[in-house]
């Protein structure tokens, strides 16, 4: 199953629009800021998403927080801002290993960053995680930090999972 990750449109839907379209995918996880641009996707794609700080006015669209299995593969969704992602990510962390998640999916930051945490990494609230956790941070489509726009893919198989990025 090949899944598209993307974050921080903010207003720049054509951007989300020319993703979809060059990766065929048919599932979108959306991390927020930039609910109104989920507009754009094709009604056959499965699109979840959480709202991030710039999605106020859209609170009851979507969840702040959210568990999604794809392939058994337990990925909670975040944007991140509620739990300091642009200091780093221990309470990020800590919140998937409570939701016992192989991936956790964060946007905020404007910056792409992909990690796997190995067993043992101790956790903020006590304790350590009991099984690797994939991190990933798809950057942002609409204002990236750092040079391009970017998004994320997972690649869930039968023997694992293989996150990769695009730019535009």
């Amino acid at each position: 199953m090949d899944i598209v990750i993307a974050s921080d449109t903010h207003g720049k839907a054509e951007r989300l629009a020319e993703v979809m379209r060059r990766t065929g995918a048919a599932v979108l996880l959306f991390l927020g800021d930039g609910l109104r641009d989920l507009r754009v996707v094709d009604e056959g794609v499965t699109v979840r998403a959480v709202r991030g700080n710039c999605d106020w006015s859209l609170t009851a669209d979507a969840p702040e927080l959210r568990l999604e299995i794809f392939g058994g593969v337990r990925i909670l969704m975040m944007h991140g801002h509620r739990y300091g992602v642009k200091g780093d990510l221990a309470q990020a962390l800590a919140v998937a290993a409570e939701n016992e998640a192989d991936v956790l999916l964060y946007g905020h930051t404007h910056v792409p960053f992909e990690k796997t945490f190995p067993v043992g990494t101790p956790l903020l609230r006590g304790g350590t995680l009991q099984k690797p956790l994939l991190a990933v941070c798809p950057g942002s489509l609409g204002e990236p930090l750092r040079g391009d726009a970017t998004f994320a893919t997972l690649t869930v198989r039968k023997n694992g999972i293989l996150a990769g990025f695009g730019k535009l």
